[in-house]
């Protein structure tokens, strides 16, 4: 069990390292953002995937480093176990190889012209983390059976145990709880669906040359290249409201969960210009549309002929 410890310890490692790792990344480029990148991280996407791995691997290292402690101290044979020694050497090797690749990629970006302030912080945080892990194996192979952890060791742990809950309080902050996340997803299937109806409605007023009555309208087939997923409110099925306002203008309705612009602040989520006319408040909220056909445009932006 000691070796099977050891090795899941070391697995435990490196997921709580690239987890510690890409999280200090994403929140570098937030803090300092690059007005080059449209799309800031994928809108702290992937950050979700290291705040879980740091939740599940880190806990999961520190009780398991606990284990082998207990089972090393005075326990020669386990300490001096080749098993362990190599998981440790082969870490180390790993650490080196990661340290020196990640480095090249951020020289890499700061050359293609990356903010110097974000290569700075990056490079920082690849040496912290290399570093602590090389700082303390390198001390647990010269350890004796009878040593106990230093108390520096142990203040060094504290921080690193501080910053760990920090990075994922942080992360969580800016991604939102689970049930905000859940409200946002809502949201954003009720702007797909409205937005789904409105190129919809616009096919077929182009087919008809008229807007449609209802949404039963766009359901006969009389728009078979227009794809409508849903007229229903994903959460209460209830349908979204439309209603005629002219001869080309018409009205979509829908009761939204959350403030887009406040959801885009906390991410710093950059919203395509074309995307600005869906945003909403907490509650009801309707967008006033204006039917555009295919014709329409071709004659408004058709040259004209010369004499």
């Amino acid at each position: 069990m000691f070796h099977l410890f050891t090795l899941v310890s070391f697995i435990a490692l490196y997921t709580s390292a690239f987890s510690f790792g890409a999280l200090a990344f994403q929140f570098i480029e937030r803090l300092f953002p690059d007005p080059l990148s449209y799309g800031y991280g994928g809108a702290f996407g992937a950050g979700r995937t290291a705040i879980a791995g740091l939740i599940v691997a880190f806990p999961l290292y520190l009780f398991l480093m606990r284990l082998v402690w207990k089972e090393t101290r005075g326990n020669a044979r386990n300490l001096d176990s080749g098993v362990r020694k190599w998981f440790t050497y082969i870490t180390l090797v790993v650490v080196a190889g990661i340290m020196l690749g990640d480095l090249i990629a951020v020289v890499s970006n700061v050359l293609g012209g990356e903010l110097a302030v974000r290569f700075f912080l990056k490079a920082f945080t690849i040496f912290a983390i290399a570093g602590s892990i090389f700082g303390y194996h390198l001390y647990d192979l010269k350890r004796k059976q009878e040593d106990a952890l230093p108390s520096g060791a142990k203040a060094f742990a504290g921080v690193v145990i501080l910053l760990v809950v920090a990075f994922i309080a942080y992360g969580i902050f800016i991604t939102g709880t689970p049930g905000q996340q859940r409200a946002a997803q809502f949201d954003q299937r009720r702007i797909s669906d409205l937005q789904q109806i409105s190129y919809a409605i616009d096919a077929y007023w182009e087919r008809e040359n008229q807007l449609p009555a209802s949404f039963d309208d766009l359901g006969k087939g009389k728009v078979p290249y227009a794809y409508v997923q849903s007229v229903k409110d994903p959460r209460t099925q209830e349908p979204y409201e439309y209603r005629l306002l002219g001869e080309k203008t018409y009205e979509l309705c829908a009761d939204f969960e959350t403030d887009s612009k406040q959801v885009q602040a906390r991410a710093k989520i950059p919203v395509p210009f074309s995307e600005e006319t869906w945003e909403h408040g907490i509650g009801r909220a309707c967008f006033e549309r204006e039917v555009r056909g295919l014709r329409e445009l071709l004659r408004k932006d058709a040259v004209p002929s010369l004499p």
